[in-house]
C-alpha cells in the first residue's frame, strides 16, 4: 500500500514538473532570454544546404513536441498553420529571419528559430 502511494506521489510531482505555465514561457521570450545552446545561429548559417535542411527538420519537430506538452492550444494552432509547409519551406522563412536579424547569429539557433516561428509564422 505504501508502495502505491509512493508511486502515486511521485508520478504527481513528475506530472506536475511538465505542466509549465506556458504564459510565463512566452513573457520570458519576449524579454529576449539568451538560451545556452549547442548551435548558434553563425553556426548554423556555415552549415550546408542539406545539413540546415536537417537541422530544421529536427528543432521543428522538437518544438512540436515541446507545444503539445506545454500548451496544446498553440500546439493546434501551429500544426494547422505549418500543415501544408514543407520543411524546405520553413528552412527558407528561417534564413530569412537570420538574413533580415543579423544582431542575433551569436544566440542559440534554437532560441531564435522559436522567435521567428511566434514571429513570422504564429503571429500572421
Amino acid at each position: 500500500m505504501n508502495k502505491k502511494i509512493i508511486l502515486f506521489l511521485v508520478l504527481l510531482l513528475l506530472s506536475s514538473m511538465l505542466l509549465i505555465d506556458y504564459g510565463y514561457l512566452q513573457e520570458k521570450e519576449k524579454e529576449r532570454v539568451i538560451v545556452l545552446a549547442f548551435v548558434s545561429g553563425n553556426d548554423y548559417l556555415e552549415y550546408t544546404e542539406n545539413n540546415k535542411l536537417n537541422y530544421v527538420e529536427g528543432i521543428i519537430d522538437m518544438l512540436f513536441c515541446q507545444t503539445y506538452v506545454c500548451d496544446p492550444e498553440l500546439y493546434s494552432h501551429l500544426e494547422e498553420t505549418t500543415k501544408d509547409m514543407t520543411a524546405g519551406q520553413i528552412k527558407v522563412i528561417f534564413g530569412g529571419y537570420l538574413e533580415e536579424h543579423p544582431e542575433e547569429w551569436h544566440n542559440g539557433a534554437a532560441s531564435i528559430f522559436h522567435r521567428a516561428i511566434i514571429e513570422i509564422i504564429l503571429d500572421n
